[in-house]
């Protein structure tokens, strides 16, 4: 092989990842929006056990996760959820946005803590958490408190979760 004939191999091979590399990114973000999804689910569901194994209520302090109503609450990236019990101990591993850039968490419940009952496993009041990505909500996550079920959707069905 020629030395031309190298560098035009390469200048291919540049072309084709320069491509690609879009819709590389594309999918990096779309596993990360399903990975925080999948651990916000996770961590309310082991919120729910850990309550009821430890005959304790568990509370999630949201105060960092803004409401999703206040349109005007500027979105930060700075937001934990640490579930504990009553006395402070932690129970689960918290969850940070510094693990998910670029994705945005908001949430609807009313209270600054989300409680889960100790005999039912279920939360104290109903609501949603939505987890974003290019400032739009995409997934929402119930967590009810007529059933204690964690429901996971989308408003127009993208992402590959069924539709709200």
């Amino acid at each position: 092989m020629t030395l031309i004939e190298a560098i035009v191999v390469l200048s291919v091979i540049m072309l084709i990842a320069t491509v690609a590399a879009p819709s590389f990114s594309e999918v990096f973000a779309t596993q990360r929006l399903h990975r925080l999804v999948s651990e916000l689910e996770w961590l309310l569901v082991q919120a729910k056990s850990e309550a009821v194994m430890r005959g304790e209520e568990v509370s999630m302090g949201l105060e960092t996760v803004p409401h999703h109503a206040v349109t005007s609450q500027p979105v930060t990236d700075d937001w934990t959820i640490l579930a504990r019990l009553a006395d402070g101990e932690p129970v689960i591993k918290p969850l940070s946005a510094a693990d998910f850039p670029h994705l945005t968490l908001s949430r609807s419940f009313a209270s600054d803590v989300l409680t889960v009952d100790s005999l039912t496993g279920r939360p104290h009041a109903a609501g949603s958490f939505f987890v974003g990505r290019d400032d739009k909500p995409q997934v929402r996550i119930t967590f009810s408190n007529v059933t204690g079920r964690v429901y996971v959707c989308t408003l127009s069905g993208e992402a590959g979760y069924a539709r709200c």
